[in-house]
Parts: C-alpha cells; sequence; structure tokens
C-alpha cells in the first residue's frame, strides 16, 4: 500500500501523458496510474481497463522504482541478427557508393547479397537481404534504369514525331 500512496502523492498528470503517448499499451498504463492516483483500488482499476490485478500492480512497481521511464515497454531482446547493428550504416553507405558508380542498371538483391559476404564475411539467403534492407530502411523500389548511350534529345525527337504520326486520322 505505500507504493501507491506514493503514486497519489506524485506530481506527475499521468492522464495528460497518455493523450500524448503513441504506443497504446504505456497509454493503458498510463491511464491505469491516473486511476490510482485518484484514489481507485488495483481491482477496480483492473476491472475498468479490462487487465489484471497483477498487471496494475506490476505497473505502479515499476512507476516507483524506475519512474515514468518504467512504464516504457522494455526491449524483450531475441536473437541477435547476423549483421551486426553498429555495422548498418557502413553497409547503407557502401550500397548508396555502388550504386551511384555503376554505369546503367541497378543492383538488386543478388548483387547486395554478394556484396554482404564478400565485405562484411555474413551470408544470407536472397530473401532475407530484402529484410536486412528494410531494416537498415532502404527501400528496395528505384526509379526504371537508364542506358549509359541514351540521349535524352533524341528520345524527345522521337516522341514529338510519334505523336504527329499517331495523331493522323485514318479516315
Amino acid at each position: 500500500m505505500q507504493k501507491k500512496l506514493k503514486v497519489m502523492s506524485s506530481e506527475i498528470d499521468f492522464e495528460a501523458l497518455s493523450k500524448k503517448e503513441k504506443n497504446p499499451r504505456v497509454r493503458i498504463r498510463f491511464l491505469g496510474l491516473a486511476h490510482v492516483k485518484d484514489g481507485a483500488s488495483y481491482r477496480d482499476t483492473a476491472s475498468m481497463l479490462k487487465t489484471t490485478y497483477r498487471s496494475v500492480q506490476n505497473w505502479v512497481n515499476r512507476f516507483v522504482e524506475e519512474g515514468v521511464a518504467g512504464l516504457q515497454d522494455k526491449d524483450v531482446g531475441g536473437k541477435e541478427p547476423y549483421f551486426p547493428r553498429e555495422r548498418e550504416e557502413e553497409l547503407r553507405n557502401l550500397i548508396v557508393k555502388t550504386q551511384s558508380e555503376m554505369r546503367g542498371g541497378r543492383l538488386i538483391g543478388i548483387d547486395i547479397q554478394r556484396i554482404v559476404k564478400e565485405k562484411f564475411g555474413v551470408a544470407y539467403q536472397p530473401s532475407s537481404i530484402y529484410e536486412l534492407l528494410a531494416r537498415i530502411n532502404m527501400v528496395c523500389i528505384s526509379s526504371r534504369s537508364k542506358h549509359p548511350k541514351s540521349d535524352k534529345e533524341i528520345q524527345e525527337a522521337f516522341k514529338k514525331d510519334f505523336k504527329k504520326k499517331s495523331c493522323r486520322s485514318n479516315t
């Protein structure tokens, strides 16, 4: 009960925090603490928020021990990615540099797979390369490639001439 008193005497406006919060789970935690601060019991708060008594109790404990930061979602971890996170920016720069040095065409998944294997020593399946690109915020969609010997003026002249021929009536 002592922990509940710390929440109740807190100067933090949990309701205002809940209105600003984008994460729905954290928003519910803020609302829960707002109810507890207003004097509601853990059971009443749990009933209002359609959660368990134990969850409300955990939110209060986390708030008392860690403050508002304790109500944020914890990184649950999981398996470490094959490609090291600290080298993601290096990979991004390498892909951009390689693409800009190309004379026509574009990098595709197999090319990036080869680069990652050669430069970083990490082997990926082709489908996993696209997951890696998504993780480093690189979009796989690109503009249509241009042939290195293409001439913009000749193309424009062709378009104008083509329009003249196609607009003639067949009657």
